[in-house]
């Protein structure tokens, strides 16, 4: 109930009415009656140019699988969240394949973040089916390997059908997954098509047709529209565009078009980045909504602007902070999902990396480096995607630093979003990330799992580059109510140091602690420590202004953790600090990059002019 009131809070009469009109629909009689086998709009499916057509029909895509990958699904394995699973059959479908866990296969299922049955995004990876896409490319080019892939996407999706009857079960639960499911199978289709009598036919007639009719009947709009909305119109679009035989082709198409114009505007930034403030979830609307514009151009069809824009914009973001998707930072929320595959590489120049130094306002990012073998990446940015904000983290003036490959100042991670609550908080609030809280409280309050209250504005008030050097400064006012200012300074010198200079001020009692979460070993000797780069490389790491802590995979409470990816959770260093009770609270972080210590002096120098700014406004 709880849940439900705070649903409606942030919902528009609009919106209020337009869920009481669909929940009235559903209750009429038929309304959930699927669209039936032996329906016209099945029949116009089957017999449609798409499915009869001996030669591909779709665009070739850019995809990049090693042998090793190839070996395993032409073995029958299929990926999930980092480790290879040999599919079954039957009640593979409805298990987690990490836990054994089962999902009822009728009735009403709970599937919400505390139900009874586990973490449902597991079960959903593997039912998206993307898999088979990787299995129909790995024998795309070797006669043999094609008919042992035709044969395993037969036999496979064949049993999926007769284990997943058209809305029963916990794979019908999500339209978005649906949209997903189709578009994948569409593309692993036409890779290994095969000749008039294929009985892959008359089956993807019938997902086509119901899926399609569900994802139309159930749109993600109002205050859930986000990248599930994006993943509904592009399933849309390919349902459309694909079978102009079907009666609703024009109406799908068309949805599908106004959805993608209309999201694609309001959900990249004028900069490129992300209004939902979760680098994994940019990637995955980006993909999506490059896959729709492949598709629109690959048939002929006008393009849509707002959704070209979009995609070019993106793509430059995505590519100013990585040099793939292997290599994309963390930030928000991530469930690990793909547009497609993981293989896709849909939205990447593969071109080396590169110095650069860059600020994104509009997101709220700045990322700069100088050798193209180091990233410094810097948060001034705002919560996320009004008016939930779900995907964002707690994260503002969080700092995120790579040198030479090894990541040493990261950001955790997501963990996963059905598993134990207390951790889900965690990994959302701002104890989790490299920034200060104030009595350990988060920047924003955490109304759910996938909802915020009391957002917070940052602003970035200088920003400066050479060559040589980077010098930033920037501020929140997440803890103005507790009159506390949090203002941070960043100053990056080439192959010298990266100093971190905080200021709390403000009158209050309540404790201020700032975090520092690693990537790589802590090496401490008295009471020096340094961050092990390799085996015979330590950064001396020095910090002045407070008393230090550390973690390594606490409980009590919980901290030193990380998630490398989603539902892997290992411990790793955390540095507390906590700054001493006055009104005017400092620290200074500084990690010599040429393992001496760094110049006091030269430190102090580079702060001088934000030193102004910072006091002129407290003042």
């Amino acid at each position: 109930m709880r849940w439900f009131w705070r649903r409606l809070q942030v919902m528009s009469p609009a919106e209020i009415a337009h869920r009481i009109g669909q929940a009235l629909r559903n209750r009429l009689p038929g309304a959930q009656r699927w669209p039936s086998a032996d329906g016209a709009e099945v029949h116009s499916v089957r017999d449609s140019r798409f499915l009869t057509a001996a030669e591909p029909q779709l665009f070739r895509l850019p995809m990049e699988m090693d042998a090793a990958a190839s070996a395993r699904l032409l073995a029958g394995k299929l990926p999930c969240f980092g480790r290879w699973v040999l599919a079954g059959t039957g009640m593979f479908w409805h298990s987690d394949p990490h836990s054994g866990a089962a999902w009822p296969r009728s009735g009403r299922i709970d599937y919400r973040p505390g139900n009874p049955h586990g973490d449902v995004r597991v079960v959903w990876e593997i039912n998206r089916l993307q898999h088979l896409v990787g299995l129909a490319c790995a024998g795309a080019d070797d006669p043999v390997q094609r008919e042992r892939a035709r044969e395993l996407i037969e036999a496979q999706l064949l049993d999926w059908w007769q284990a997943n009857p058209p809305g029963q079960g916990v794979n019908y639960l999500s339209a978005m997954e649906e949209a997903l499911r189709l578009v994948s199978l569409l593309h692993a289709f036409d890779l290994v098509r095969g000749g008039p009598g294929d009985p892959l036919r008359a089956v993807l007639a019938e997902i086509v047709v119901g899926h399609a009719w569900h994802i139309e009947r159930h749109l993600s709009l109002y205050s859930s529209a986000g990248n599930h909305t994006v993943a509904e119109a592009v399933g849309l679009l390919y349902a459309g565009l694909l079978f102009p035989e079907c009666a609703a082709a024009a109406r799908w198409q068309r949805t599908a078009s106004q959805l993608l114009a209309t999201e694609a505007a309001r959900q990249v930034l004028p900069d490129g980045g992300g209004l939902e403030q979760a680098t994994g979830y940019l990637l995955f609307i980006t993909d999506l909504m490059g896959l729709a514009q492949a598709l629109l151009k690959h048939l002929g069809k006008p393009p849509v602007p707002p959704l070209d824009a979009a995609v070019a914009r993106a793509r430059d973001f995505l590519n100013a902070l990585a040099a793939g998707p292997e290599d994309l930072p963390r930030i928000g929320d991530s469930d690990d999902g793909w547009a497609l595959s993981p293989w896709l590489r849909l939205s990447w120049r593969n071109s080396p990396p590169a110095a650069r130094q860059q600020t994104f306002r509009q997101a709220g990012l700045t990322v700069a480096s100088f050798s193209g073998h180091d990233r410094l990446l810097f948060l001034h940015n705002p919560l996320g995607m009004p008016p939930s904000f779900g995907h964002g983290h707690a994260d503002a003036l969080s700092v995120l630093f790579t040198l030479d490959g090894v990541d040493l100042f990261v950001d955790p991670g997501t963990g996963q979003y059905g598993g134990d609550p207390a951790q889900r908080r965690y990994f959302r609030g701002s104890r989790a990330h490299n920034t200060a809280t104030v009595d350990d409280a988060d920047q924003a309050r955490q109304l759910s799992a996938f909802m915020w209250g009391g957002p917070y504005r940052s602003t970035l008030e200088l920003a400066e580059s050479s060559p040589d050097q980077l010098l930033l400064l920037a501020r929140h006012d997440a803890w103005q109510s507790a009159g506390i200012s949090h203002w941070r300074a960043v100053s990056y010198r080439r192959g010298r140091y990266l100093a971190i200079q905080d200021w709390l001020i403000g009158q209050a009692a309540a404790p201020v602690r700032v975090r520092w979460h690693l990537g790589c070993p802590l090496v401490q000797d008295a009471d020096v420590l340094s961050l092990a780069v390799s085996e015979h490389r330590a950064l001396p790491l020095v910090m002045s202004g407070g008393e230090v802590r550390l973690h390594l995979g606490t409980r009590q409470p919980l901290a030193g953790w990380r998630s490398p990816r989603y539902g892997e959770v290992v411990p790793c260093h955390t540095i507390e600090v906590t700054l001493p009770g006055k009104p005017d609270r400092r620290l200074l972080t500084v990690v010599c990059l040429d393992a001496a210590r760094a110049d006091p002096g030269s430190v102090q120098a580079d702060f001088s002019k934000v030193e102004v700014l910072v006091s002129g406004s407290s003042s």
